[in-house]
């Protein structure tokens, strides 16, 4: 949080706010995000305890993530849930008494996915999809059947069935789900929409299908019963998407239609998923010019909620005196720290665990994964008694001294964990700071918030009387000498650049990796850092990690028009992870317009001095490269745990963790640092 937003004086988000008949407590919210800890496609114990912690953490309203509105709509993720269904209303029942016990408010997202689904993904429900029109989705490319007049009734009577089964187990309120492409945007957007009868054309037609599914939901609901609709403002497809032109008119529609209690404003579509949940290097508060002409638009008649890379309550503050929002949605911010309210509250900002937009959420969704926080293990997992605000104490017999060597991230996360239950940890560190590999990524342009992640838990330690030693190696005699109880081996991992690949079996190594100009990417970054020239004018770069650390590594290079940039993978794309975290579509714009030269499906065969053969990964193409200056490889890593196998160390109580267990991603390192020093 920088010095500069806590010069606001927090008073607005305080104040209490009436939406419809529901009264919320202060001005921050969570929005729907998908988490889907579903168990047999119902809101699961999981859920639960994932939001009952949020609403004891402060945040006054809290949005489901995305539930069926309609008997064809839970299949769009594996473990998507159903309001449709009748089993569905004593889970919400429970949730119900868990959020209002800490004076929370709760509604329900209702959404249909349209052709943003998959027929055959739930094995006993397989079924055609439904769309506005037969254009199918960018991702799944099913093509659906349109929705004909009976079809839509059908989907309006089962949003309403779904709104009556929220309101009788006594929750707060329902939103409709028009934003992010899914059914309901669909229909208001003409990336979807071709249709010619009363529900396609002009705007207004466009906008009837959702008018009309309130109308269904306040007849059957009643009047009292809060409701209101999820917009994408802009979908950033210019005249073929919804426009900000057309995002004000429909607010203006809806506003005055008087059957919404509240407009939430959000951005993007599945073709700009980017704009929905921005990743780091996105300007903070990005929405916030929509939210201020759709509070000019709405007036009085509906209250407006805002969301998009909000990330503290002094941003939020910033928003609501503005006069952008009526409410302000911190829904990652949440996600990474369940008590951030409380925190602030109680001068705690110190201790907040702040969201650094790194998206791993996203990117485990993508792969039909139930949703983990890079920063945060504890998120989702709050029913195992995860939740850090109750991290249990241990006697002074019961505690321990332990030496870590290692200060990335594997190692603070246990220390930091380990100290607060009350162990006594010291850390070494050779380089001259903490942080470990995730440095290089805090380097790269825009990505500076990964600093954010290492001084976090470095907070951690530092709070609770962590000793970090830096400039120090240690070697097995130095350790073998030292008193402890027991020693955490957390040493990471380095890059390889020998070039093995599983697409080449049995081959150890690629000839001519051992020449002075071959690098692996971390060596390539710290070069190009101090001097983008360094590595030559022709690079060829090989990618098999699929991350964007290659990708913003050949845009520094390519920033020096003299420099030319080839790229190889064996993938069927390159960034594939860097696409799931939606950074791919952020860099790779400028990538093609300062033209490197992409070879997918092909892998590097051999180095000679300057001369590279590459070949194609079916075998029937090979590309001859002359004069490359340097090769980098961003492939695999290797652990360093040479310390822990040492024979001199032999005998002692020691563990192995993180990258030098096995180089992996930053959250699966940080979750068993964290259930290590849960256990010791």
């Amino acid at each position: 949080m920088g010095a500069e937003s806590k010069e606001t004086k927090l008073e607005r988000i305080w104040e209490p706010l009436t939406i419809g008949s529901t009264k919320v407590k202060n001005r921050i919210m969570m929005t729907a995000m998908g988490v889907f800890y579903g168990e047999d496609n119902i809101l699961s114990d999981r859920h639960i305890s994932y939001y009952k912690a949020r609403a004891e953490g402060g945040a006054g309203l809290i949005i489901t993530e995305q539930q069926a509105g309609h008997r064809l709509s839970k299949g769009s993720f594996y473990d998507g849930c159903t309001a449709w269904e009748n089993r569905a209303i004593p889970q919400y029942a429970k949730l119900a008494e868990a959020v209002h016990e800490y004076d929370g408010r709760l509604f329900v997202q209702l959404f249909a996915a349209g052709v943003h689904d998959k027929g055959n993904m739930i094995f006993d429900e397989w079924h055609p999809l439904w769309g506005v029109s037969d254009i199918p989705s960018i991702y799944h490319k099913e093509v659906p059947h349109i929705v004909d007049k009976k079809d839509i009734l059908d989907l309006q009577e089962g949003f309403a069935k779904s709104a009556c089964n929220v309101k009788a187990a006594g929750l707060d309120g329902a939103e409709l789900h028009a934003a992010h492409s899914y059914m309901l945007g669909q229909f208001l957007s003409p990336a979807y929409n071709n249709r010619t009868d009363e529900y396609g054309g002009s705007n207004a037609n466009r906008c009837r299908f959702i008018l009309e599914t309130a109308e269904k939901v306040r007849e059957k609901a009643g009047t009292k019963f809060t409701l209101g609709v999820r917009l994408s403002f802009e979908e950033f497809l210019g005249e073929a998407g919804t426009t900000a032109e057309l995002g004000e008119e429909q607010v203006e529609i809806f506003s005055r239609s008087g059957l919404f209690d509240f407009i939430n404003i959000s951005a993007g579509s599945y073709h700009t998923f980017g704009a929905a949940v921005p990743p780091m290097g996105t300007p903070s508060m990005i929405n916030m010019p929509f939210g201020e002409i759709a509070k000019r638009v709405a007036g009085n008649r509906t209250r407006v909620f805002l969301a998009g890379r909000i990330t503290d309550l002094y941003q939020a503050e910033e928003i609501l005196n503005a006069n952008s929002a009526d409410m302000v949605a911190l829904t990652r911010a949440h996600f990474a720290d369940a008590h951030l309210v409380k925190k602030t509250q109680e001068g705690r900002e110190s201790e907040i665990r702040r969201c650094i937009g790194a998206n791993e959420c996203i990117s485990r969704i993508f792969d039909q994964r139930p949703a983990a926080c890079i920063v945060n293990p504890s998120t989702g997992r709050e029913r195992n008694g995860w939740d850090h605000s109750k991290l249990k104490k241990l006697s002074e017999s019961q505690q321990k001294t332990f030496i870590v060597i290692g200060g990335g991230i594997g190692g603070l996360h246990f220390a930091a964990t380990a100290s607060e239950r009350g162990h006594k940890v010291s850390i070494y560190e050779k380089q001259s700071e903490i942080g470990g590999h995730v440095l290089n990524y805090a380097k790269l342009p825009g990505k500076e918030r990964w600093l954010d992640l290492i001084e976090d838990v470095g907070n951690r330690c530092k709070i609770n009387g962590v000793n970090i030693i830096c400039d120090k190696e240690l070697s097995p005699e130095d350790i073998s000498k030292m008193a402890f109880d027991e020693l955490i081996i957390a040493t990471g991992a380095s890059w390889r650049k020998d070039g093995r690949t599983p697409y080449m079996p049995g081959i150890e190594s690629i000839a001519g990796h051992n020449q002075d100009n071959v690098y692996n990417i971390e060596e390539a970054l710290k070069l190009i850092l101090k001097n983008k020239e360094v590595l030559g004018k022709k690079i060829l770069m090989v990618d098999e990690s699929g991350s964007y650390m290659p990708l913003a590594v050949a845009k520094e290079l390519l920033s020096k028009k003299s420099i030319e940039v080839h790229m190889c993978t064996p993938e069927p794309r390159v960034g594939i992870e860097a696409y799931k975290t939606l950074e791919l579509m952020q860099i790779m714009p400028d990538l093609e317009a300062m033209g490197i030269n992409i070879y997918s499906e092909t892998n590097l065969q051999n180095i000679s001095g300057g001369d590279i053969t590459l070949k194609s990964i079916w075998g029937t193409r090979t590309i001859i490269l002359e004069d490359v200056s340097s090769i980098v490889f961003s492939t695999f890593r290797k652990s360093n745990n040479e310390i822990f196998y040492s024979n001199i160390l032999q005998g002692m109580n020691m563990h192995l963790i993180g990258d030098a267990m096995a180089p992996r991603r930053p959250a699966q390192v940080i979750y068993e640092a964290e259930e290590l020093g849960r256990k010791v």
